[in-house]
């Protein structure tokens, strides 16, 4: 009988008590939440295009930077 009246409650408390994250690495065994997972994928997508943007950006400058030092070597053996 103590049983019966245990696990309503126990369960109750379980399902008040988790925190939802949207992260499946946080937020106890209920703490899926659809709204915030959707907000962590965009942020995680946003993150994702600004490292290419960034990757982009950094192999432009390298390519550049390259043609400058291919200039200054050819100045240098015109010199010599």
């Amino acid at each position: 009988m103590h049983r019966l009246i245990f696990l309503p409650i126990a369960a109750t408390l379980l399902l008040t008590s988790c925190q939802t994250t949207g992260d499946p690495t946080q937020g106890g065994l209920f703490g899926w939440s659809s709204n915030k997972a959707d907000q962590r994928s965009a942020a995680l997508n946003q993150h994702l295009h600004d490292v290419d943007a960034d990757t982009a950006y950094q192999k432009g400058r390298s390519a550049a930077l390259e043609q400058k030092k291919a200039q200054k070597q050819r100045e240098l053996n015109s010199v010599q």
